[in-house]
């Protein structure tokens, strides 16, 4: 698999540093090595016009999944001039086919809003409660305003020692 190819295309619309391509690329050769990564690519007359990945997260069992990997649907793309031929759906069937051969019964992703349909129709629902936190864009903890707006009150700080 072309590491570099999925690099320049994880985010949809966004413009990334190169330095980001590098490393995801370098991460991305050694989860395809370890098993932990699956990639798809298409290709017309030797170019290539779509590519999906999953990413197995070692999630460990929840209530009603034994199984401890989830399956991370990442890196769906298709070039502008390919798309609504139903590529990118092939893609994911089959990334989600061989994630159910391996047992995984739970899948996740992020869309933007020209993919929602499709995986709407493959069967994935809005997920709501899920939150990020990303330090190198906050500081190293949430702000009052974050955690009124979501109700929490800060009580205390939790310590270790």
């Amino acid at each position: 698999m072309d590491t570099s190819v999925v690099a320049c295309h994880r985010y949809y619309g966004e413009q990334e540093s190169q330095d980001d391509k590098v490393a995801y690329a370098n991460w991305l050769s050694q989860a395809i090595l370890d098993g932990r990564y699956i990639g798809l690519l298409a290709e017309n007359n030797g170019e290539i016009i779509a590519g999906a990945g999953m990413a197995m997260l070692d999630w460990g069992p929840t209530r009603g999944d034994p199984n401890p990997y989830r399956g991370r649907i990442v890196n769906v793309f298709t070039l502008p001039a390919m798309r609504r031929q139903g590529i990118a759906r092939s893609l994911v069937e089959n990334l989600l086919e061989l994630g159910e051969q391996r047992g995984i019964q739970t899948f996740s992703l992020a869309t933007s809003e020209d993919g929602a349909q499709m995986y709407l129709q493959l069967g994935f629902l809005p997920y709501k409660n899920e939150m990020l936190r990303k330090l190198h864009c906050m500081g190293s903890k949430p702000t009052r305003a974050v955690m009124t707006r979501y109700g929490f009150t800060l009580h205390g700080e939790a310590t270790s020692k």
